[in-house]
């Protein structure tokens, strides 16, 4: 009974104590629990605390955007005024500008119609000009030529020393007798240039003043005259006294066309002013004639008889010539034409006279030419004696030193 007891005590003892355990066990867990409880309690209230703070922050930031949106509202009444305005305005300047541009549209309407009859012209033109050239490209050649000669020559009106460029462009050309004037005027224009500049060089002797080039481009001018327009040139008191000392140049400087129509203009004003008025510039032409290449051409010869026409001014010619000996071909030439032409018809005593002289002149010229022929044949001898002695000279050197070299070995 006692172990009954005892065994029902010990039962007791141990269910008691795992009751015990139990309880201390779960007050253990409920313990923790509590303490999980708290921190998520506390965890919760930081957390509410901070969608307070966040809820605070969220209220300001709406109170901030109902003020921005307040501000926007009333800035866009603001500007939605201002753009109503702006439109009344750009209403009546686009108008304004309506009408402009209708006027304008009106303007280049008539503009376009006077625009399509100035087209029409044009195409008029240029139908033409094609006409033109397909039937008369040379004719056309001719005016652009033309157009390039007035440039050229308005060139020169501004800058006359230019003439070094452009005598030659001029001098292949036919020139018109309009052109005169402005050659004359830009030669003047550089003649008083070169006045001032040969007073300014006396004046100052640093000026560096090129005499000779200065020169060179009044001749230029000066021949321009003598080939295209030497009859108004002579007819010219200023340009004649300045061109007679240039005959020479001039001729030298002229192919066989340039010196018929030379010949040609000089035999026409002999004949509008008379030859006596002349003389000085009759025997300065023949004079270049004699000297020069065309001494023996017999075109320009017939054209000054042709031209000067009567009997009396083909003797008269031959009268107003001078003895002077550079003279003396152009003159036997003229003689000669005459003694051809006229010795067999009745000669006044002046006339038999000029046949006469004719004759002397041409044995004169002939007896010097044979005594230059001989003296340049005299010439020709001592020359080819001269190189005949040097030849010698130079075979006996050579013979003397192959002697000398044959004893050296």
């Amino acid at each position: 009974m006692k172990k009954i007891l005892l065994f029902t005590f010990f039962t007791i003892s141990i269910y008691a104590s795992e009751i015990k355990g139990f309880e201390k066990q779960k007050l253990e867990k409920n313990d923790v629990e509590i303490i999980s409880n708290t921190d998520k309690i506390k965890t919760l209230n930081e957390k509410i605390d901070e969608l307070n703070k966040d809820y605070e922050k969220q209220e300001k930031i709406n109170e901030k955007t109902l003020d921005s949106i307040s501000n926007q509202i009333s800035a866009a009444s603001l500007n939605l005024t201002i753009f109503g305005i702006l439109f009344s305005v750009a209403a009546i300047g686009l108008g304004l500008y309506v009408t402009h541009i209708e006027r304008k549209i009106v303007l280049i309407r008539e503009e376009n119609k006077s625009l399509l009859s100035e087209t029409k012209i044009v195409k008029d033109d240029v139908v033409k000009i094609n006409t033109q050239i397909q039937k008369d490209i040379y004719g056309l050649f001719l005016k652009i030529k033309r157009e390039e000669t007035l440039h050229i020559l308005e060139r020169l009106s501004k800058i006359p020393e230019d003439i070094s460029n452009l005598s030659q462009q001029l001098l292949s050309r036919e020139l018109e007798k309009n052109d005169f004037i402005i050659l004359k005027e830009a030669y003047l224009k550089l003649k008083e240039k070169i006045s001032l500049n040969i007073e300014d060089e006396n004046e100052d002797e640093n000026n560096l003043f090129d005499f000779n080039q200065e020169t060179e481009y009044l001749n230029s001018y000066k021949l321009l005259f003598f080939q295209h327009f030497l009859d108004l040139a002579i007819k010219d008191s200023i340009i004649n006294e300045d061109l007679i000392d240039y005959y020479d140049n001039s001729v030298n400087c002229a192919f066989e066309n340039d010196i018929i129509k030379s010949t040609t203009d000089f035999t026409e004003v002999l004949m509008e002013t008379g030859l006596q008025t002349k003389t000085k510039e009759i025997n300065a032409f023949i004079k270049a004639l004699s000297l020069s290449k065309f001494k023996t051409f017999d075109d320009v010869y017939q054209i000054i008889f042709k031209n000067l026409q009567t009997r009396d001014n083909h003797f008269n010619l031959f009268n107003l010539l001078n003895d002077d000996k550079e003279i003396r071909i152009g003159k036997l030439k003229i003689g000669q034409i005459i003694t051809e032409k006229y010795s067999n018809s009745p000669l006044s005593e002046k006339e038999q006279n000029i046949i006469n002289k004719t004759v002397a002149l041409s044995l004169e010229l002939e007896t010097e030419t044979n005594e230059k022929n001989i003296e340049i044949e005299k010439q020709k001898k001592q020359k080819a004696e001269r190189l005949k002695k040097q030849e010698e000279a130079k075979a006996e050197r050579l013979r003397k030193q192959e002697e000398l070299n044959k004893q050296k070995k």
